[in-house]
């Protein structure tokens, strides 16, 4: 017997679920278009040391490696972001700027599958390519917002942060690279308990320590900001946090304000982010929606050096909180007549908007109807022949 089974991880989508990502999918690219951006295509995988080049190191073990004929090591793409970068190096080196593009695709990651995480999943995005500034990001954040409010969701927040200011605190402070690294995945996970024994151990500034340890727990309005002394002392940090600051004002004239909180323990787990990162909840699911941010380093990893922003929205976990659905268009089964009469009534029908079920086995109107109770709101038209050979629609 044939394995029946598909790989752990992955799954099938079934009529209904398609809907919602078909629904998803068209009403993002119907904005991104709206606000200019163009969509591109990658590859399905790429080498494995593009991938690293652009995400770091660290996420191999999240990827799913394989060899080409050639010997060449490739990755299915764990994210979009890196191949977008590559393709902007590639074929944008002499364009006008900013390049907007935004994508609709797959990708892969080796990780522990559960309620709203598999090992393939769908992304829609967008990347502002060649714009710096608070505006460029303003603009990115604000079709964030936009684009969960025209999918239908309602309740939602941004948390909103600048990871300029966690790494102008740390700059100076006589951390290694590892014991950073182990900081900020504490922060990212609000584990208090284990941050403040971490900060126990280093020998650094006391001030400091209280400082970083604060972090996951500042959340709010702009008035977290001030709830951060320590960054009086460092300069970077300091810059970082104005620029904070002319983002957020700039968002509340987009008028998104109402949805975003401003949210120190917000750092993204990529490598590549550089400035202003930002990730989408909805009470309705302990997972982010959404994640993005800053990255003006990446596209430099290629080649070809500009300042670059976006996001992704992630379809898979939408699905699960998404409860405004496309409407549905009016459906029926078409049965009787003869074939040519039944593909003229059929294609009348589709140009009024039915979603039209062509019978093609010969039933009658009775088996037609009772099929059509298993459709819920779809109804029957049956082409029966008159004495003069003309069709009658019951």
């Amino acid at each position: 017997m044939w394995n029946r089974e598909i790989p752990r991880g992955l799954r099938d989508l079934l009529p209904e679920e398609v809907k919602i990502k078909r629904n998803i999918e068209h009403k993002a690219a119907r904005l991104f278009r709206s606000y200019g951006y163009e969509e591109v295509i990658t590859p399905t995988f790429e080498f494995m040391e593009v991938v690293e080049a652009g995400a770091g190191g660290n996420i191999r073990k999240d990827l799913f490696l394989f060899m080409d004929r050639e010997g060449g090591i490739l990755s299915l793409r764990p994210e979009m972001t890196v191949s977008i970068a590559r393709l902007a190096a590639t074929h944008y080196r002499e364009a006008a700027l900013p390049c907007r593009f935004f994508y609709l695709a797959n990708v892969f990651r080796h990780v522990q599958p559960h309620l709203a995480q598999y090992r393939e999943f769908w992304q829609v995005g967008i990347e502002l390519l060649g714009a710096s500034g608070a505006e460029a990001d303003a603009e990115v954040i604000s079709i964030a917002v936009k684009t969960l409010q025209a999918i239908g969701l309602k309740d939602f927040r941004l948390s909103l942060n600048q990871i300029g200011i966690f790494n102008g605190l740390l700059e100076g402070s006589g951390m290694n690279p590892e014991e950073r690294q182990t900081i900020r995945a504490l922060i990212e996970k609000k584990d208090l308990v284990a941050l403040a024994s971490v900060l126990e151990g280093l020998d650094i500034d006391e001030g400091l320590k209280e400082t970083i340890a604060s972090l996951p727990v500042l959340h709010g309005g702009l008035e977290v900001l001030k709830r951060i002394p320590y960054v009086e002392k460092n300069a970077a940090a300091s810059a970082a946090v104005g620029e904070l600051l002319r983002i957020y004002e700039a968002l509340q004239v987009y008028g998104v304000g109402q949805h975003i909180v401003v949210d120190m323990g917000v750092l993204r787990g990529l490598d590549y982010y550089t400035g202003m990162v930002f990730e989408g909840y909805s009470p309705a699911l302990g997972y982010g929606l959404l994640g993005g941010g800053r990255y003006d380093n990446l596209v430099g990893k290629f080649g070809h050096q500009m300042p670059a922003t976006g996001f992704a929205l992630g379809l898979d976990r939408l699905a699960l909180v998404l409860q405004a659905k496309e409407e549905e268009p009016r459906c029926c089964l078409l049965g009787g007549g003869d074939l040519a009469r039944r593909v003229a009534r059929a294609d009348e029908l589709r140009s009024e908007g039915y979603l039209v079920e062509m019978d093609v086995q010969g039933l009658s109107r009775e088996e037609l109807q009772e099929r059509a109770g298993q459709k819920p709101g779809c109804q029957v038209v049956y082409l029966d022949i008159d004495t003069k050979g003309n069709d009658r629609h019951g």
